[in-house]
């Protein structure tokens, strides 16, 4: 019976709400201060120290081997929401998420920008949408299939390699 508790306290602690938003994730705002963010994503760390980029680029994640979201900093403001794990089950306000179709992107997303995958095409492609609030979303297929996305603002929402 300790081990179940143990067990679920583990994953609560770890386990994250799966509200994805024009702006949010659960708690976590498009422009909210690294540090309020961090002080919401329990177990979560800064690799600010990973990165030297002129312009602060850098992530909030977990430690390696566990799953979650990546929150994308840049000069020291939330910018943008990673999601590339399917087993996190996190889907967009319209319901498409990794293992969506891109039929069912272009069905929820009537108005979508197709571009080749810079580096899978022409079996990947990204469908990007524009959100009437001036975020985004990109979808990353492979032979017509969402295999991750990202959420976020302009112009940190087209960094293809993360902040590399």
């Amino acid at each position: 019976m300790r081990s179940i508790l143990i067990i679920l306290l583990f994953f609560s602690q770890h386990s994250f709400s799966t509200e994805l938003e024009s702006d949010s994730y659960g708690a976590i705002k498009i422009g909210m201060s690294s540090e309020e963010a961090l002080s919401h994503l329990e177990g979560y760390i800064s690799d600010k120290l990973s990165y030297d980029e002129p312009y602060g680029c850098y992530y909030l994640s977990l430690p390696r081997g566990q799953k979650g979201v990546h929150f994308m900093v840049v000069e020291e403001k939330v910018s943008r929401f990673d999601i590339d794990d399917q087993e996190l089950k996190i889907e967009t306000e319209a319901g498409v998420g990794i293992g969506s179709t891109k039929k069912e992107v272009l069905k929820a997303y009537p108005e979508i920008k197709v571009s080749p995958h810079p580096y899978i095409a022409p079996e990947g492609e990204y469908l990007e949408v524009k959100l009437p609030n001036g975020n985004g979303i990109i979808f990353e297929t492979d032979h017509d299939i969402v295999t991750s996305f990202r959420l976020g603002s302009y112009p940190a929402l087209g960094y293809i390699e993360g902040c590399l």
